[in-house]
């Protein structure tokens, strides 16, 4: 009766005399097949493999799954609300700022309170500007209050009414969609004339034509002359919830003492910086700041708030990014373990494909390419649903929402490049078996 060990040792010298004779098959197998063959073979067996363990091999790239999903989502998310912020500043203009009691950015309450005791900027402010500040081509003062704007049973809720003058629109590049803007006249006589937001005429008059009608702001009754053009939506909220009148005639109705401000429009984006140092130098001597003093205004910018939003979204990219590292190294952790696994059932496989031929680089590369397929998977996987969950955000919610090519191509290289990295130990462990040892292996 044959021994283990010569049944083990007869089947090597016949597996051995296959690979050396005239086993062409084997031949071709080993040596012959051009590194293009050898490679789609390794995929073929990866796949194999793969499909031989459908729910192992799910469980294993499943943390894959979850950091693709939260890059190629995240990045979507973001680069649709970046997209969105975008647009309404450079709907500002590059050549238009605000002068503030408050700066841009946070702050406590003790600042708030130490703000607000600033003083506030008048329409001499607005008249000194635009008379000593040659690189200014228009200025408004611009006062806020909160009303309900009424017309018959139908009423808004509190909404902006801003007091501004007729450069307002030139300075805020903002259009009348019908009717009018008041004029300086009106302006100065503070007259109660009023300029619609877009959808406030819609809420109040519907179909027909607001212009020449009476609406009550608060309690005021004013004269409709103009509305003005929607500019839209952003995050789900109007960005048209306003009414306009004239500045002093917010100041002759609800006093003085108003949250008010200074937009300015420089002449062009080239005389941007000497604008900004022309207002500083005149707001200053208006208030009799000494050289050392501090300012007690604030001027804001297009490229302070763009600055500022970048900031803000550094926080949410950094914790992107550990998030989605953390998923993809627990995903690489569990395609190690499964790649150990896999060569420990399948080392008497290794055994024969080796007395037949194939060298230890073709296992090396048959059990890395298994690795890169069941990453790559799961990268798949991840990427469709992250498609999905920006489709559904996008219609369910405000916040817009764009997939980016270059976060499809990182977050599938990325995947496949976990799959190769962790799954390199397990395939050198599987090159390195001694094909006798290996045929021994139950």
């Amino acid at each position: 009766m044959m021994s283990e060990h010569d049944k083990t040792r007869d089947m090597t010298r016949a597996l051995s005399s296959i690979g050396a004779g005239g086993g062409a098959g084997a031949q071709e197998t080993s040596g012959s097949l051009l590194p293009a063959s050898r490679f789609l073979e390794s995929v073929v067996s990866a796949l194999k493999a793969i499909r031989a363990n459908r729910m192992r091999s799910l469980l294993t790239s499943l943390g894959i799954l979850i950091g693709v999903m939260n890059v190629v989502g995240m990045v979507g998310l973001i680069s649709g609300v970046n997209q969105s912020v975008a647009d309404l500043f450079s709907s500002m203009g590059t050549n238009s700022f605000v002068v503030t009691k408050m700066p841009a950015g946070n702050f406590n309450y003790a600042e708030y309170l130490e703000y607000m005791r600033r003083p506030d900027f008048t329409y001499a402010d607005a008249e000194a500007v635009t008379e000593q500040c040659p690189a200014v081509i228009a200025v408004s003062p611009q006062a806020i209050v909160l009303r309900k704007i009424k017309r018959g049973s139908r009423s808004t809720k509190d909404i902006a009414v801003l007091g501004v003058t007729p450069e307002y629109q030139y300075v805020s590049d903002s259009d009348v969609g019908d009717g009018r803007f008041f004029a300086w006249p009106e302006s100065d006589r503070k007259r109660q004339v009023v300029v619609l937001g877009h959808p406030v005429a819609e809420h109040l008059f519907g179909e027909r034509d607001p212009i020449g009608q009476n609406v009550l702001v608060g309690n005021r009754r004013f004269r409709v002359v103009g509305v003005m053009s929607p500019m839209g939506e952003m995050f789900g909220q109007s960005l048209d919830e306003y009414v306009i009148i004239p500045f002093r005639t917010v100041s002759k109705l609800y006093g003085s003492k108003l949250m008010t401000r200074l937009s300015v429009k420089a002449r062009s984006g080239e005389e941007i910086d000497a604008a900004l140092e022309q207002v500083e130098t005149t707001l200053r001597i208006r208030r009799g700041l000494k050289p050392a003093d501090r300012n007690n205004f604030e001027i804001i910018t297009q490229s302070q708030l763009t600055e500022m939003y970048e900031n803000l979204t550094k926080i949410t990219w950094i914790v992107m990014i550990g998030v989605s590292a953390i998923a993809l190294i627990v995903g690489g952790v569990g395609i190690m373990n499964i790649m150990m696994v896999s060569v420990t059932e399948r080392t008497r496989e290794i055994g024969i494909r080796k007395a037949v031929g194939a060298r230890s680089r073709d296992v090396l590369t048959q059990f890395l390419v298994e690795a890169a397929v069941l990453s790559g998977i799961g990268g798949l996987f991840g990427l469709l649903a992250a498609v999905g969950l920006t489709k559904a955000v996008a219609s369910a919610t405000p916040i817009p929402a764009s997939i980016e090519l270059w976060s499809i191509i990182l977050a599938l290289g990325v995947s496949v490049s976990v799959g190769v990295f962790f799954g390199f130990y397990p395939a050198s462990k599987a090159a390195k078996l001694d094909p006798i040892e290996s045929l021994r292996y139950e």
